[in-house]
């Protein structure tokens, strides 16, 4: 599947907040899909949208937290599952985490997601203590890059 990326804009919140419904969890907390905090990333340019002729595949977000790159959020578009789209996300994360002078790449997901496959399958271990966030488990995954 061919798709560009960019970086995204304000007039690109409607698309992202469609995508990231489908990483909805009910439970108390939860901003990912809030329309204040995906506007407030979006602003401070952290994130990014992979786009085809039919309109957006994915989006994925960073944030640097000391001397590590996390992504905060990745989600590709149900029609657009199994093309490709996730693994170009990671790859992305991989070249921007570089291209920020950082070595290590981070990312969480709810356990409830079951993506260990998805990370293990792109170079990610699993570390070991597993994150809490409102009470509610989840994965933490690590690469480190050369």
């Amino acid at each position: 599947m061919s798709a560009s990326l960019r970086k995204a804009e304000t007039k690109d919140k409607k698309d992202i907040l469609e995508i990231i419904t489908l990483l909805h969890l009910d439970r108390p907390g939860f901003i990912w899909e809030n329309d204040e905090f995906v506007e407030k990333q979006i602003k401070n340019g952290e994130y990014f949208l992979a786009e085809t002729e039919g309109g957006v595949a994915g989006v994925i977000s960073f944030r640097q937290r000391e001397d590590r790159m996390y992504i905060e959020t990745l989600a590709v578009a149900e029609k657009y599952r199994l093309q490709g789209v996730g693994t170009m996300l990671i790859e992305f994360a991989k070249n921007y985490t570089r291209e920020n002078g950082l070595g290590i790449l981070r990312a969480c997901s709810f356990c409830e997601y079951k993506a260990e496959s998805f990370y293990f399958d792109r170079g990610f271990s699993l570390l070991g203590k597993t994150g809490r966030y409102n009470n509610h488990k989840y994965h933490r995954f690590e690469i480190k890059l050369q």
